[in-house]
């Protein structure tokens, strides 16, 4: 027995992530404050209070001093000094905005302005107003120009980190969870390119291995199904191959006594009657023959690849096709590009019944006084003959059916001769080649068929 695997589920994944996320923003908050702790104690950053202390430290020597020197500020400590009598600035270090906040403070004794403070010192001629701030800042002057705001550098350091812990167990969960959806895109891949045989695959999050093992499930019936399929369709190949085979027989002796008929002497009549069966022997040993054809190229039958001049090809086709044609009035009309000089390789005989095929079905389609149009050309990777009516065009059913077998969206054309094989044979012609057959309606009206095939192959 192979070694159970432990599941987990998607909610418990996510509890994992969200526990993970608030275990490591504790850390870096714990980490936060240690750091600022070490750098206090070695002297990097002082506490919010440390000027405050520094000031009142100073205060008695201010006011005792007899001459005020501006040696009993300290260090880094702006200050002025106002005449008591006048309220006039004597001398200071601070800006003409701290000398009139500075006199307000005299008036109301001390004044704050959010983290800034105006410390007022009465003397007995005079006030020395100082002004700090209360909060924390760095000791160094290098770090203390550049961030002179600790707490907002603190603050947006913070914030980087948070965002940086986020982004980081955000990713290495989105990767877990990716790396389950790349299991089940890479099984879906294989699903659509018919790759059915795979071994189990399982996956450690429940929810995704429901979906891997509903995947599997799927292949598999459509393994199956796709096999009944091969095997209904080798059956109908067989089927259809055996019974062309079994009709040549009889057709063939139909027609070869005709033609002992045609020979000897008969009335007018005798002699229509007999060429009516000699013409119904010619096409049912055409259709015969498709049909051989196609059970042939369904088998993946081989075929001849030679160098053909299109433009050579394609006027052998148009000369084909005019016999076809005969007395009906539909105009015949070739398209030829400079490129048709290339000679590109294809099997000339089945491209030419090919072509042919969707040659008369357009003229079948075609009434008279209207026009079926060939175009030939060649990109030198492709090679395209596109075939277009002035008839009634496809129906949507024909779109979608038209290259199925004795597929015919006009009911009564199977009294003309016609059975729903001819586009067929063209399709499957296309695929031996690797190409493909189009069908379409033109936007003027009629319809436009067009098959493309590779110059060479590879």
């Amino acid at each position: 027995m192979g070694q159970r695997l432990r599941q987990s589920s998607l909610r418990r994944e996510l509890l994992h992530y969200i526990i993970l996320l608030s275990v490591c923003l504790i850390v870096l908050v714990l980490l936060g404050v240690l750091l600022n702790r070490l750098a206090i104690n070695a002297g990097l950053v002082v506490h919010a209070n440390y000027d405050e202390r520094r000031v009142l430290d100073a205060e008695p020597g201010i006011q005792e001093a007899r001459l005020f020197s501006h040696e009993l500020i300290p260090e880094d400590i702006p200050y002025v000094v106002v005449d008591k009598r006048t309220l006039q600035v004597v001398e200071g270090t601070l800006d003409p905005s701290g000398e009139e906040a500075a006199i307000r403070a005299i008036q109301n004794r001390t004044a704050y302005q959010g983290q800034a403070v105006y410390r007022v010192v009465e003397r007995e001629q005079e006030y020395v107003v100082l002004h700090y701030k209360v909060r924390s800042r760095f000791t160094l002057p290098w770090l203390r120009a550049h961030f002179p705001d600790y707490e907002l550098t603190t603050l947006i350091i913070g914030i980087i980190a948070i965002i940086g812990i986020v982004f980081a167990v955000t990713t290495i969960f989105a990767r877990r969870l990716q790396r389950q959806f790349d299991r089940i895109q890479q099984l879906t891949m294989r699903i659509r390119n018919r790759d059915l045989s795979m071994e189990a695959e399982r996956s450690p999050i429940k929810e995704f291995d429901d979906v891997l093992s509903s995947l599997q499930e799927m292949a598999k019936a459509l393994e199956a199904s796709l096999q009944a399929q091969w095997r209904t369709e080798t059956r109908k190949r067989e089927q259809i191959s055996a019974l062309a085979h079994d009709i040549k027989i009889p057709v063939t002796i139909i027609k070869g006594n005709a033609e002992l008929l045609s020979l000897d002497e008969q009335s007018e009549e005798h002699a229509g009657y007999t060429e009516y069966i000699l013409n119904a022997s010619s096409r049912i040993e055409e259709y015969v023959s498709l049909l051989i054809h196609i059970s042939k190229t369904e088998q993946d039958m081989n075929i001849t690849l030679k160098p053909t001049c299109l433009r050579d090809f394609a006027v052998g086709l148009i000369q084909d096709f005019s016999g076809y044609i005969g007395q009906r009035r539909i105009e015949i009309a070739l398209d030829l590009e400079e490129t048709v000089t290339l000679e590109p390789a294809f099997d000339h005989e089945l491209i030419h019944r090919a072509v042919m095929n969707i040659l008369t079905n357009a003229a079948d389609h075609t009434p008279d006084g209207g026009e079926v149009r060939m175009a030939v050309s060649s990109s030198g990777q492709h090679v395209q003959f596109r075939v277009t009516d002035s008839g009634r065009g496809f129906t949507t059913e024909g779109l979608e059916q038209a290259t199925q077998l004795f597929y015919m969206g006009d009911k009564s054309r199977s009294a003309k001769g016609h059975y729903g094989i001819g586009l067929t044979f063209a399709n499957n012609v296309a695929r031996l080649h690797h190409g493909s057959l189009q069908l379409s309606n033109r936007p003027q009206g009629g319809a436009e068929v067009t098959l493309e095939i590779p110059a060479r192959l590879k």
